[in-house]
């Protein structure tokens, strides 16, 4: 009785160490990518940064619900790059599909586009973080507009709920550059890290333009996968590498 005492003592010991150690863990804010590379949760960005010097370049898989005015599927591939904690640079190409009227043929082409985020403030204790950010804001004296061109700012804050998880939640308006592109209004979504594996989300948000919820997890120390759906009638996915340099 004495031995069983012992090791029922020596578990509940052990239980209080794992419960701490996962509430510690559910501190940490848990990140992403949006499908677009940019920092975020599916399709909205969010104001959280990645650490000083990491690299992050994947693909996406996009469905036609999630394309402004577009009718079909697409992908295109990114490398986002976070030389310091408060400013993140992007560059994406997007396969896009043409007809010329003139030749009466298809042909497939690729956009290339730009994007720029600043966080001029630092999520604290009472207060979220702040990022200012735009999509190709070049687009704005151009005679073609590129489908994601956009100012925005978006502030987000984390809310930690004991062994359970942290939950996060984001809201921002984008100001499009031209009509006719993906970002046009207020966005905003919440995310769920569960405790027990704070490098998993749950997510739900509104792009502007529709609902999308779906998951994402960080895996392997490097390997971020998200997947999510427009309203149930088609599958998106991003799959990226991540490193961070140490400096």
């Amino acid at each position: 009785m004495v031995l069983v005492g012992a090791f029922n003592h020596r578990m509940r010991e052990v239980r209080r160490v794992i419960l701490a150690l996962l509430f510690v863990v559910s501190l940490i804010p848990c990140q992403a990518q949006t499908i677009i590379g940019t920092n975020g949760m599916m399709n909205v960005p969010t104001a959280d940064m990645r650490p000083a010097g990491t690299f992050d370049g994947g693909a996406s898989l996009i469905q036609k619900e999630l394309l402004y005015d577009k009718d079909y599927y697409t992908g295109l591939f990114y490398v986002t790059f976070t030389p310091f904690s408060w400013i993140e640079v992007s560059f994406r190409e997007t396969i896009r599909e043409y007809t010329d009227k003139k030749r009466r043929k298809d042909f497939t082409n690729f956009d290339r586009s730009v994007s720029l985020r600043v966080r001029p403030l630092k999520e604290g204790k009472y207060w979220p973080s702040v990022v200012i950010g735009s999509n190709d804001f070049y687009s704005e004296g151009s005679t073609t507009t590129n489908h994601y061109a956009c100012y925005y700012g978006v502030v987000s804050k984390h809310f930690p709920v004991n062994t359970i998880g942290t939950f996060e939640a984001t809201v921002g308006y984008a100001h499009p550059i031209k009509k006719g592109v993906t970002y046009d209004s207020v966005m905003g979504g919440v995310s769920f890290a569960p405790a027990f594996f704070p490098d998993m989300r749950v997510m739900g948000e509104y792009d502007t333009h529709g609902y999308n919820v779906g998951v994402g997890a960080f895996l392997f120390r490097h390997l971020n996968v998200t997947c999510f759906t427009r309203e149930f009638k088609g599958i998106n996915a991003t799959v990226s590498y991540q490193y961070t340099i140490p400096y």
